[in-house]
């Protein structure tokens, strides 16, 4: 994506005026840097926009689509994407901490760098997603799909992944306990092989 494919500046209060009057549909809008915290914007199609240190948290975005966009640095504390589009975006140090994730679709996305401690990603699709250097501590991957994803360096310390589809996680770092795919509970330090 590059910056001239974005419309221009979309002011936050302009955004909730149109959302509250029906409007759901806002494709390609800048709305990075600011300050979304604890808004209701369910069911939002936001796909192809610049979302890089913009402030989620707390909001309920579920059903939302961010599909293609850029979010560098967002932040995402607490905030509900459950059953969200958030396939093909750039989600590099973004911080969900907290965050309902259960069914959202993050397939193809990069999330180099993501903070995803004890996040919810129940039933997530998190196929073909880089997710190197990722912070799944006490994350939540109870059924998720990780076919093709990479977790080099990625601390899934306490996580569950029963029942992860598709699991590749040599190089991911693991401390005290883990719960894997087969129940087995991993109680030590190590990097898996």
């Amino acid at each position: 994506m590059e910056d001239e494919e974005f419309s221009p500046s979309l002011e936050v209060e302009e955004l909730l005026e149109r959302y509250a009057a029906g409007e759901r549909d806002f494709r390609e809008v800048d709305l990075s840097s600011c300050d979304l915290t604890g808004v209701n914007l369910c069911g939002i199609n936001l796909s192809e926009s610049d979302f890089t240190y913009t402030n989620f948290t707390g909001a309920n975005l579920s059903r939302a689509n961010f599909s293609k966009c850029m979010m560098i640095t967002a932040i995402l504390e607490g905030a509900d994407l459950s059953y969200a589009n958030l396939s093909g975006s750039d989600w590099t140090e973004c911080d969900f901490s907290g965050a309902n994730l259960v069914g959202a679709n993050f397939s193809g996305s990069e999330m180099f760098t993501a903070i995803l401690r004890g996040a919810n990603l129940s039933g997530a699709n998190l196929s073909n997603v880089g997710l190197n250097v990722a912070n799944l501590v006490g994350a939540n991957l109870t059924d998720a799909d990780l076919s093709g994803a990479s977790l080099e360096s990625a601390d899934i310390t306490d996580a569950n992944l029963t029942g992860v589809k598709n699991a590749n996680i040599s190089g991911a770092i693991i401390y005290i306990t883990t719960t894997m795919p087969d129940g087995s509970v991993v109680e030590h330090r190590q990097i898996c092989e």
